[in-house]
This record gives C-alpha cells, structure tokens and sequence, in this order.
C-alpha cells in the first residue's frame, strides 16, 4: 500500500449520513449498561452514601465521553473513491489517512438493517485486501445510490464484479454491459425448509425468554403483576383452560420462531461466476455478501439432534477473510438449513474445488474404552462428589453420568475420517455432529500426538490447523496409529493417492454419509 500525500481540499471528500451519530450511540448502550453495573458493584451507591456523589459523576463523564468520542469520529472520517484508490481518512483525537488501490480490493458486502431501511441508507463493508489487522472498511449509514456509485466504480475499475441487480435505477443498462459475468443461481430456499427449520429449532425457550424480559422491564415502571396473577389463575382455573393456554402458547412460540426465521433468511439466494460466491438473504435486515472462491479455505457442515433425525445439515464457509463484523461472520454461512443428501449435491457446484466422500470411516470400536477412560472425572467423579456432599441433588449427579457417558458412546459411534488425494474430512459426532472438509493446501499444520492409553490401545489423535482468518484447529482423538501416519506423510511428503485411503480389513467400518 502506497502512502502519499493528497490535497484534500481539491477532493470532494465524503461522509457518513449524521444519522450515524445516534446509530452508533445506540449501539454503545451495551457498554454503558455494564459500566453502571460495575460503578454500583464496585461503589456502595445509596442515598445516604457519600459514593453516591462519585458514582453518579462517573457515569455522567462517561456518557459525555461516549458522545463527545462518538461526534469526534463521525466528524473526521470522510473518504473519497476514484478510478484509481480509495481514500479513508478516521480518527477520534487522532487522524489516520490511508490509501487503497482500488486492484488490491478483494470484495464488498452489503447490510441493510431494519433502521437503515427506515432512513432509505445502507452499510457497504469493503475487503480492502490489507496484510494488517484492519482488512476491511466499513461505510455504516451511506445512502443507497451512493452504495450503487461505489460497486459500480469498484466494478469498473478494480476486482470486483458486481451484477445488474445490484445496482438501482439510476444506473443505465448500458453502463452495466461487459461489467458483470454471468452468475449461476445454485440454490434459492423455500417457504417449506423456513417452517421446518423453524418448527425443529429451540425458539419456545427464546420466546419465553423474550416474555420474560418483557414483564420484568415492564413490571419495573407498571403495576402489572396483578393483571398478570390474574391471567395465569384464570387459565389455571381447570385442566381444559389449562391445556387451551399450553396451545395458546405453542402457537404464539411458532409463529414466533417463524416470523423470525423468515425475517432473518427469508429471500435466501445462492449464487457465483467463475471467481466468486454471492448470498443474499433477509427480509427484515438484508445482506448482500460475497466472497473470492479462493478465499476459501474449509467447510464444516454441522447437524444438531433433531436436524440430525430429519436429515437436515447447516454448511458454513470457513474463509481466509478476517473481520470482526458480526454481519459479515453470520453470512459466512452458505445453506443455513437443507436436506443432507441436496447440500452434498451442491456443495461441488458452488465450488468446484471442494470434493465430498460419500463414504466415511468409522473410528475403531476400541476408542470407546479410550474415551470413557478418558473422561473418567466427569462420568463417574463428579457425579460421585455430588452425590456425597450434597445427597439431596442426586438426579443432578445421574443426569451428568448418563449425559456423560452417552455423549462418549455416541462420538465413538458417530466420529470418523476420510482421505483422499487432495481432501482430507474429519467428521465429530455425538449429540450434534460436525464434519470438516478442507483441501491439503490449505492445512497450514497437521500434527498428531498419543497418551499412554492410546499407545497401548495402538491409537492416536490428529490435529489439523488452516489456514483461516481467525486460525481454525480440529481436534479429532482416537483414529488408528497407521491412519495418523499416512495423514502425515500425505501432508509432509505430498504423497499421491489415487484412490480413497485403503483400511485394513480389521478396521473397516464404513458409515455412508447420508445416513
């Protein structure tokens, strides 16, 4: 990246919408929350305390602070694109400038939140392709055709390629032609998969949550408790209101957890040229993300219980990109929830250089004595303290013992390992089931280790890092000493093998995948 010096008063430099200020005040409360909660844990705060005093000036600073830092920053970040670099100028008491050729930037993606829509504004968030912390810049409350503006100069003039329908209506169709490639649409999701995603998730015990911290915030300035009494005994009253009110409830549970899942993946859409992957999604909030195909570094379809049952898996990209925009992380997930056997059909058409084995090898039968042996201390210590100091709690003691040990049965069940000539797939199971699948040049290291047990019981455990932004390492205990090996040497030496990694007889026990 080259610095340079600029005349900024011959640039029209442009900034953030002032909405910014509130949004980004806003979005402190959270902080703030926690520095009252901390002054009253650690000041004795009361009226007849003299810590009052102090207190509540700490709070006070603190709240000028935040706005007075809040309006430095808004006031000094402005930025200017041309056909050449963009330029970022950031700072609070004090002001960085930067340069970015506009070749060296890898990628832009979209976030349109509820109140943005409110206020016809967007939030671009560039990949700016920098080799330190801060790869990326993000334009938080900009206006809509300025979003337009800035993908069609990035289009024209640098990496990115942005398609037609992304642009609005002040854009021409003629400005479009020879700026975008073709994109192929992989994946859109329906209705159906929204309710049963909906419907199998956890959202009764988030919606009772949410009525929860409703009445608790609403008790504190109302007298609601009464009313509230009064509800619950009339639905109490007899077994027949009782059972309307449990359905009443369900009812008001799924529509919730539809209403929201709808709103947050509603529109989902799966797409990509030769060189990029395109998701867009959200009815409420809409994102509109992409990311280099090269980027990519790993996937991990995961299945939790009951998504397990209905044979339905979650598939997130795990990518080189490194950003702390929660935005951003939640779209790096490429089908939130599809049927098995359909994301291992697409998966290979989205990316092509990913290959899924069918077929995965169970780890031997043995390593449930390992793993048992292993977590000795929480299926049979723990439960046996409890158990003896305090005897009144012992169905807490048999619930972890049980968990404990069904959880250790299940992975030695469920966990298993395929390799090939450039792919290696590690799958952990119990509960839930997590499977990795990554290429052998994007392992940035493999290393494999063994305690006494599994020397004795000829086993080993592998540990695999790649090559992401944050490092992602994937742990997989008790696979065959020989296997261990040969992962090794097929990463070291680069071994070639031209076909699925053979088992010795005695260890083959093979589990296919959509099953």
């Amino acid at each position: 990246m080259e610095i340079k010096p600029v005349d900024e008063k011959s640039l029209t430099l442009k900034k953030l919408h002032p909405s910014w200020i509130g949004f980004k005040l806003f979005k402190s409360m959270r902080s703030l929350i926690l520095f009252i909660i901390f002054v009253f844990m650690v000041l004795d705060i009361s009226s007849n305390s003299i810590f009052s005093i102090y207190g509540f000036s700490l709070i006070g600073l603190f709240i000028v602070y935040q706005i007075g830092t809040t309006i430095l920053e808004w006031k000094h970040f402005t930025y200017y694109l041309n056909g050449e670099e963009l330029f970022i100028n950031k700072g609070k008491f004090v002001t960085m400038k930067r340069y970015f050729p506009l070749e060296n930037i890898q990628g832009i993606n979209q976030n349109t939140s509820f109140f943005h829509r409110l206020l016809g504004l967007t939030s671009l968030l560039i990949d700016v392709g920098s080799s330190d912390k801060n790869t990326s810049i993000k334009l938080e409350m900009i206006s809509l055709k300025e979003a337009s503006n800035i993908k069609k100069t990035l289009s024209e003039f640098g990496n990115i390629n942005v398609s037609k329908e992304e642009y609005t209506e002040e854009i021409s169709d003629e400005e479009l032609k020879g700026n975008s490639l073709d994109k192929n649409i992989h994946y859109e999701i329906e209705l159906s998969e929204i309710l049963i995603a909906s419907l199998t998730s956890l959202r009764l015990l988030f919606f009772l949550t949410v009525l929860y911290t409703i009445y608790s915030e609403l008790s504190q300035f109302f007298s609601i408790e009464e009313h509230v009494n009064k509800i619950l005994n009339y639905f109490q009253s007899s077994v027949t209101m009782l059972s309307v009110g449990i359905v009443l409830l369900l009812v008001c549970s799924m529509v919730y957890g539809v209403l929201k899942t709808y709103l947050q993946y509603g529109g989902l859409k799966v797409t990509s040229d030769p060189y990029r992957i395109y998701i867009e999604k959200g009815k409420g909030s809409k994102t509109n993300f992409s990311i280099p195909k090269d980027k990519i570094q790993a996937l991990s379809i995961n299945s939790g219980f009951i998504h397990k049952v209905l044979n339905i898996v979650n598939v997130k990209l795990i990518s080189s990109i490194d950003t702390d925009d929660q935005d951003v992380k939640a779209s790096n997930v490429l089908f939130p929830f599809i049927e098995r056997s359909k994301a291992f059909k697409l998966i290979p058409e989205v990316i092509p250089t990913i290959e899924l084995s069918k077929n995965i090898v169970n780890i031997p039968k043995q390593s449930l004595f390992v793993k048992l042996l292993r977590t000795t201390y929480a299926w049979l210590l723990f439960p046996l303290v409890i158990y003896y100091f305090i005897p009144g709690f012992w169905y807490i003691a048999l619930l972890i013992f049980v968990f404990t040990i069904t959880s250790q049965i299940l992975s030695g069940l469920f966990s298993g390992y395929a390799l090939n000539e450039s792919f290696l797939q590690l799958k952990k199971g119990s509960i839930a089931t997590r499977m990795f699948v990554t290429k052998r040049d994007k392992i940035e290291r493999l290393m494999m280790s063994q305690s006494m047990i599994q020397r004795k019981m000829g086993l080993a455990s592998l540990k695999v890092t790649i090559r992401s932004r944050p490092t992602k390492v994937i742990t997989i205990h008790d696979i065959p000493l020989q296997i261990a090996l040969q992962c090794q040497s097929w990463y070291i030496e680069g071994k070639n093998f031209s076909t699925e990694l053979t088992i010795p007889n005695k260890l083959q026990n093979n589990t296919n995948l959509y099953h």
